[in-house]
């Protein structure tokens, strides 16, 4: 079961609104997993350890901040993530709900696509008739990289025997048997689901899951339903469906929801425990490793439309920004490293960093933007003296002395 797991990083803190258009500089920010995403992550892990499968998260935003966030989820109980995904471009900035929804259909589409093309490779392999031998070549190959599940191929000692290679080999199965097994497989990634939290701190709107919903049927063709403020959840992967429940008020609703789908998730969700006869079913269809390094494609790598995406892409109107001041970040006296003084903007291969300003701390900056800039000598140590500048505006002097 492919599980595709959102999650969005909001603001710590004050923000700072800084264009027309209300466009929030998150790249200047301190930035956190939205605090209602992590049911979601409790949902995708439940969904893995029940059936199988993968749990790969999807996110848009400054990748340098995103990926600190992303590294966390690896290690979020009980499994966490597999792998992590990230789209970052400067043209997907400002984006509204609609607009963001687009974006992360495109995102969901790719990655859907990226696990169908190699089961889709071997199921050439045997309707070529080109041997179990080339078979298994491949199939190793695609499992080293992550994209086949232990039942085509594993080297998991407990299930030698129990693969699709394995049998093929052995002449346990036919040709067809085993082009039959690969289709089930296919369809399982078909049948995929994306779950995100209920809404975000920062917006309130609660919308992007079934706009979600909305954007990936236009991009597949197919109709995608949502369910929103899920507080149960199980499956039947083999019948391709889901089952939900949620809290309407004074009504309860439970839901048979067809596979692919989008749901989001409630406060008051309490993840099952799954049973053993079906941890052994997920072992078998579960995939060989986590992939710590998050990707990261931009708006190309996706195939969006500029003109759907970002600030264009987006309907909403919204009033002139106010600039509110940047946010307040913690500096330790005596142990953080910040700019000791402005730096206006540089280049650096390829890229336009900056300006960034006055003890700025080295760690909220691009880290090849900070290595070059502690490189020039531009760094120091966060002091007493620094603390009262940037607090008062400098020693306070009294009778003639000076007093903090």
């Amino acid at each position: 079961m492919l599980v595709i797991t959102l999650y969005k990083a909001v603001p710590s803190r004050t923000t700072k609104v800084v264009t027309v258009g209300g466009v929030l500089r998150r790249e200047e920010m301190d930035l956190v997993m939205n605090p209602f995403d992590s049911k979601a992550v409790e949902a995708s892990d439940y969904l893995k350890r029940a059936f199988g499968g993968k749990v790969v998260s999807l996110t848009m935003g400054p990748d340098f901040k995103l990926k600190t966030i992303a590294a966390n989820l690896f290690a979020a109980p009980v499994e966490g993530i597999d792998e992590s995904y990230i789209l970052s471009d400067r043209r997907m900035a400002g984006a509204d709900t609609w607009a963001t929804s687009y974006t992360l259909s495109l995102g969901i589409k790719k990655i859907v696509q990226q696990h169908l093309d190699p089961i889709n490779e071997l199921i050439s392999i045997l309707e070529r008739g080109e041997g179990a031998e080339r078979f298994v070549e491949r199939a190793r190959d695609l499992y080293g990289q992550n994209l086949v599940p232990h039942i085509v191929y594993s080297t998991l000692p407990t299930l030698r025997g129990k693969t699709v290679s394995d049998r093929l080999v052995s002449g346990e199965i036919t040709a067809e048997d085993a082009l039959n097994i690969l289709r089930r497989v296919r369809e399982e990634v078909r049948k995929f689901v994306v779950i995100a939290g209920i809404k975000t701190s920062d917006g309130e709107t609660g919308s992007t899951g079934p706009q979600v919903a909305e954007a990936l049927s236009i991009e597949l063709g197919i109709p995608v339903p949502s369910v929103t403020y899920v507080r149960d959840l199980d499956a039947d992967v083999e019948a391709g469906q889901v089952y939900v429940e949620r809290r309407l008020g004074d009504l309860i609703q439970r839901l048979q929801v067809p596979l692919p789908c989008v749901l989001t998730i409630s406060t008051e969700y309490r993840p099952r425990v799954p049973s053993l006869k079906m941890k052994k079913r997920a072992i078998l269809y579960s995939y060989a490793r986590k992939v710590y390094e998050s990707v990261v494609w931009n708006a190309d790598a996706i195939g969006a439309d500029p003109q759907k995406i970002g600030l264009a892409g987006s309907p909403t109107i919204v009033g002139p920004g106010i600039d509110i001041g940047t946010p307040p970040v913690q500096k330790i006296v005596g142990t953080t490293r910040v700019l000791a003084s402005r730096v206006e903007p540089f280049e650096l291969n390829g890229k336009t960093y900056g300006p960034y300003e006055r003890f700025t701390r080295l760690e909220d900056l691009p880290e090849e933007a900070a290595k070059h800039l502690e490189e020039r000598g531009l760094v120091k140590i966060f002091s007493l003296e620094d603390l009262v500048e940037e607090l008062f505006g400098g020693w306070i002097k009294v009778a003639g002395e000076q007093r903090v």
